[in-house]
Formats: structure tokens, C-alpha cells, sequence
């Protein structure tokens, strides 16, 4: 199982480091076998979009699922399509090749990377089937009321997060792009954001989390001796808010709660797709994957799979998005 009855508070051993070290070989072994078709160290050492292509043509990688994927993305175009919005957001809480986590946003009009103000993060609801409110709010202060309206210009249960005013995008391409990823800065640069690029960027982050995955294994067998929980303290606030920001698999994800009198009083989540797969906002700017979608040719209105290959770029989920509404009636089946 990933996951052990009572979470991150179950305390290490060298019995668990052990099977954990061995899953993880089993992973890494099927990933260098069938994803990369070489040794994981030989792929994460590109750091170029000319020794990448020309790494592509070795027999191994050719046969693997990466050089099968690019071969089939970039002969129907997938590497010039679904570009969408140009800037990007990242957490940061995820090292890439080792170094200091960082967090930022990417300006894709200034090109450039600046830090993270997770102050100006808002959430908008003009077009979502939510109680109204003016304007974008800070998860803080945001509320989710269930309101569907049909017949209206509203049209999800997706709220329209926003860095300040930018429409933004995040994800593992954003993560690298961020984080600096020498490969994955080169192809961005080079050809510009695209499906086939998410993809690209997707393999590269599983590569870089094994290869933390066994450093973080290795310090944990080093420091058995050290706390592996700690708690609140007997004197903690009764009152006060926090926030938790991480860069889960699909990207930028936060937890926002207030407490009151030792208790939630509010807590407001943004999932990655959330911020993907936003409406418009209250200015009537589109979301990333809406702009994500203009221009692209559909052969078969009744069978878009060009819209699937665009949107599938990004790994949907769209759970928190799936709402059951009560008719009101109440039916009677025969037996």
C-alpha cells in the first residue's frame, strides 16, 4: 500500500526503510525499462533539447514509452498546440535535482521568474454556480456556497483562481520551468509551452521524485534517533489562520484554514486543476484551459479527441468539480 493506517506520525524503522527501499528499486527498475529505456541516471543528466533528440534515436530510449509518445505527439503537432496562458505558478515545495525548493511565479510576458506572494492568490465565482461575491477573494475570506442557476451564463463548479490578475497555469512543466530544471528550461525556450511538453515535463518530475525518493530514505535510515512527529504545543493559540502550499503530482495545491475559539472556523482549498480548468473570471478572462483550446482544428465535432490530447496534457481531475443536485421529486421504481 502508499500509505500506512495513521499517516506520516507512524514512526520509521529500519523494517519499513527496508521495504520502502525495496518497492522503490521495483519502481525505478519498471520506469528505466519501459518509460526511459535507460538508466535513470543517463536521462536525468540531458540537459538540452539537442542531446534529448538525439538521445531519442539511441535503441533503448527509442523503444521506450517517452520516445514512443514523442514520436506519436510531435508527428500529429501536439508540440506547437495548447499553449495557452503564458505564465505559471509553482509552490516550490519539491527540490528539483537536489537544490532548494523554489517557489514563484513565472511572468510569461517578462520572461522571468519572481517570488512567490501567495497574498495576492484569489478566487473568483462570476461564472461559477456558487453564492455571488464581488471581485476575487483570498481563500481566507472565500466562501463556497453551493448556487446552481441553470438557464444562466454560468457554467461550472470550478471556482477561477488567480495569481493578482493573471490567468496562470501550473503543473510539472511549471514546477521545472520554475525550479530551473536545465532540460525542461531549454525545451520551454526553444519551442514554447505545449501538450507534448507537459508530457515531457510529467516523466521528468517521476525521474527527479525517485531519485529524492531514495535520498529522503536514505536520511531517514541515517536519523532514527530524530522526532518524527511534533505536536501542538500545550500552549497554542486559540485563535489564528495558516496555510499549507505543496506541488502535488498536478501541480500547485494549498489548504487554507481559519481557527476560532480552538476550532475551524474556515477552510478553503485550490486544487491544481482548479487553476487549470478555471472559468472566466470577474473581468471575463478566460482560464488557462479554455485558452488552451482556441485555434485548434477538430476533424470530428461528434469524436474531439484533439480536445482530449490538449486537456489530458494536463492530468485532469476532476472530482471536486462533480456535484449530485436533488431534483426535489422523489421517484418510485416497480419491483
Amino acid at each position: 500500500a502508499y500509505m500506512l493506517p495513521g499517516g506520516v506520525v507512524s514512526p520509521p524503522d529500519m523494517r519499513r526503510i527496508l521495504a520502502c527501499q525495496a518497492a522503490l528499486d521495483d519502481v525505478s527498475r519498471w520506469y528505466e525499462t519501459r518509460v526511459t529505456g535507460a538508466p535513470l541516471e543517463q536521462w536525468l543528466a540531458l540537459d538540452n533539447a539537442a542531446s534529448l533528440f538525439a538521445w531519442l534515436e539511441h535503441d533503448g530510449p527509442a523503444r521506450s514509452a517517452l520516445g514512443l509518445m514523442s514520436r506519436f505527439m510531435r508527428s500529429i503537432g501536439l508540440h506547437r498546440l495548447g499553449a495557452g496562458t503564458p505564465h505559471m505558478l509553482s509552490f516550490g515545495a519539491s527540490p528539483c535535482d537536489g537544490q532548494t525548493p523554489t517557489a514563484g511565479f513565472y511572468d510569461g510576458d517578462a520572461r522571468q521568474v519572481l517570488p512567490l506572494d501567495p497574498v495576492r492568490i484569489v478566487e473568483h465565482v462570476r461564472y461559477s454556480w456558487f453564492r455571488q461575491y464581488a471581485g476575487g477573494r483570498h481563500p481566507w475570506e472565500g466562501e463556497t456556497v453551493p448556487l446552481y442557476q441553470p438557464g444562466s451564463d454560468r457554467y461550472t463548479w470550478a471556482k477561477a483562481p488567480r495569481y493578482g490578475d493573471k490567468v496562470v497555469q501550473t503543473g510539472p512543466l511549471a514546477e521545472l520551468v520554475i525550479g530551473g530544471d536545465a532540460l525542461i528550461r531549454d525545451l520551454f525556450d526553444t519551442e514554447g509551452d505545449s501538450a507534448w511538453l507537459r508530457q515531457v515535463a510529467r516523466m521528468r518530475r517521476t525521474g527527479l521524485k525517485l531519485l529524492r525518493a531514495r535520498q529522503l530514505l536514505d536520511d531517514m535510515a541515517a536519523n532514527l534517533g530524530e522526532p518524527h512527529f511534533l505536536g501542538p504545543s500545550a500552549n497554542a493559540e486559540k485563535d489564528g489562520q495558516g496555510c499549507g502550499l505543496i506541488m502535488a503530482p498536478r501541480g500547485a495545491l494549498g489548504h487554507w484554514i481559519k481557527i476560532r475559539n480552538g476550532v475551524i472556523d474556515k477552510y478553503q482549498i485550490i486544487t491544481p486543476t482548479a487553476w487549470n480548468a478555471s472559468p472566466r473570471d470577474s473581468a471575463g478572462e478566460m482560464g488557462h484551459w479554455e485558452r488552451s483550446l482556441i485555434g485548434l482544428r477538430v476533424e470530428d465535432p461528434d469524436d474531439p479527441v484533439e480536445v482530449g490530447h490538449v486537456i489530458r496534457s494536463h492530468d485532469p481531475c476532476l472530482v471536486c468539480s462533480v456535484h449530485f443536485l436533488g431534483s426535489g421529486r422523489r421517484v418510485r421504481y416497480a419491483a
